[in-house]
């Protein structure tokens, strides 16, 4: 956390980690003071906020800029979903019926099963085997599951895109993006930089007026912990 969320790499634009401002020694416990950020990403479909497609988009592409400037690090979160991100606040645009003059930002937290690995190893030698916690019980890439040696990068990105998996924005270039971050085998998989450029470059090119509609289709979650 002292090397994602302290001094100048903090202040960084595409840095989504909670910045940390103090920590405080008592006896053998470190409290810390970080910034106070009130709601869960979780709660962005499904809940109470009635946020747009447009409102989800614009967290998930926040979300995919966080990874991906953590995984350029060399450090993995191993237990990635939505809702371990959490949002300053619910644009609720089906309520406002109005695009947005601002966005809230969208902070990757929980870090507490990550893996950073150091930077003399190649890209190809950087693997993992295992779960990332004895009784893990979210949902694992299949890769991980194998027991077999695993990019961690990659399952990353499948059990964000698992925590979405009961969310269709009803745009088919972007769901099309979703389903690659989902894809069960490795190698077809997108990596969070490659998701985040392919998944702006679509919101580029969609009128806003296109975005501003609820999502069509919603299962139940698989999990809610």
């Amino acid at each position: 956390m002292r090397k994602l969320a302290h001094g100048s790499r903090s202040l960084l634009t595409d840095n989504h980690v909670v910045p940390l401002w103090k920590e405080v020694q008592f006896d053998d416990l470190v409290f810390t003071v970080v910034p106070y950020v009130g709601h869960s990403m979780r709660e962005c479909y499904g809940e109470w906020a009635k946020d747009s497609v447009g409102d989800i988009i614009n967290m998930i592409l926040q979300a995919l800029e966080a990874i991906a400037f953590v995984h350029d690090l060399g450090i993995v979160h191993r237990d990635l979903c939505k809702h371990n991100y959490l949002v300053q606040w619910h644009p609720e645009s089906l309520s406002t019926m109005q695009v947005p003059l601002t966005r809230p930002r969208v902070f990757l937290t929980d870090f507490e099963m990550a893996f950073e690995f150091p930077s003399d190893i190649s890209p190809g030698q950087r693997l993992l085997t295992g779960l990332p916690a004895e009784g893990y019980r979210r949902p694992v890439a299949p890769e991980v599951a194998s027991g077999l040696p695993y990019d961690p990068f990659k399952s990353d990105i499948w059990q964000f895109a698992e925590s979405l998996s009961d969310f269709k924005a009803t745009v088919p270039e972007i769901d099309a993006v979703l389903a690659e971050m989902f894809q069960e085998e490795p190698l077809k998989r997108l990596s969070a930089a490659d998701a985040r450029d392919k998944l702006a470059r679509i919101v580029h090119n969609t009128p806003p007026l296109a975005r501003s509609h609820p999502i069509s289709t919603l299962s139940p979650t698989t999990y809610d912990y």
